[in-house]
């Protein structure tokens, strides 16, 4: 499924989770132009193929010749300011930050200001939505995220709306973690459980999806690596077209253009990801107006 957003613009920053502009960009025709791409954890080829199709469509590869340098920290949030300093180390000309809110704030300290995107409210409505009975919901925060604390404080506000009280923060500095803080959600007896983006955790997705079914709590992702893995649902950005988006914004600072005067677009689509078997499993029904908008896996 992919949700309609609508737009909202900003001064400063870039789409997707944001940039970080090195260097002027007024390169010759002949000229080499090096990218950095950061993301928290390893993403398919497809995701760099998008960008690069991009900037191709915007005649970067006629006469105007680049290479795009990737990195990942491969989950683990003290990695990012290194991999930064290692992409400046090389003379990259600007850094597109992909998945993971903690590699956009390294770069932000290095270079420029970034803006986050948060689809809090989308997941508190997807559960509503599923589970109309839903009251209580736990939050599920890695201690070493610090975006997670703001996330939460928004679900808050988020859930007063619908009716849903996020009463209960429960975190955790590593995976070995996860086991007894599950001992803990289930003698608070929640509804249903809200787990934010975050690498250790979609590293650990087989682990945390089978302490979920255990607890036969409902779970909502925020990313579509855990449906896809078995996990209930999802609702998450479509990377693939925030990159192909991305590619507009790297053209035009690549052109002169200044990051900071750049707008920031807020994701214009999101992508709901149900697995069916995890909703038998919990004996859920999901609404026919769902089926219909919502992307299905049957794994």
């Amino acid at each position: 499924m992919r949700l309609s957003l609508s737009r909202r613009v900003f001064v400063a920053g870039a789409v997707a989770a944001g940039f970080a502009q090195l260097a002027t960009a007024e390169q010759s025709a002949e000229a080499a132009t090096t990218i950095g791409f950061l993301s928290e954890r390893s993403l398919p080829s497809s995701y760099i193929e998008a960008l690069e199709r991009g900037l191709i469509e915007r005649g970067w590869a006629e006469g105007r010749g680049f290479r795009i340098e990737q990195r990942s920290a491969d989950g683990d949030l003290e990695r990012p300011p290194g991999l930064v300093a290692e992409l400046i180390g090389i003379g990259v000309t600007l850094i597109v930050t992909g998945v993971g809110t903690p590699v956009a704030l390294a770069a932000k300290r290095a270079t420029a200001k970034v803006r986050g995107v948060t689809t809090v409210q989308k997941r508190l409505e997807l559960l509503r939505e599923v589970i109309p009975g839903a009251k209580r919901v736990a939050f599920l925060r890695n201690l070493t995220n610090p975006v997670h604390p703001k996330i939460f404080r928004a679900a808050q506000g988020a859930g007063r709306q619908l009716g849903l009280t996020l009463q209960h923060e429960v975190g955790v500095f590593e995976a070995v973690e996860l086991e007894g803080v599950f001992k803990t959600l289930l003698s608070q007896r929640f509804d249903a459980l809200l787990v934010p983006g975050d690498a250790m955790f979609s590293t650990n997705r087989a682990i945390l999806i089978g302490l979920v079914a255990r607890a036969r709590l409902a779970a909502v992702y925020g990313d579509r690596l855990f449906p896809d893995a078995g996990g209930l649902m999802s609702v998450s950005v479509d990377l693939l077209d925030l990159c192909r988006r991305a590619a507009g914004h790297v053209d035009k600072i690549l052109r002169g253009a200044q990051a900071g005067d750049l707008p920031v677009e807020e994701a214009l689509t999101l992508e709901v990801v149900i697995n069916f078997k995890a909703t038998n499993a919990l004996g859920l029904v999901i609404p026919a107006s769902l089926r219909q908008r919502a992307e299905i896996v049957d794994r």
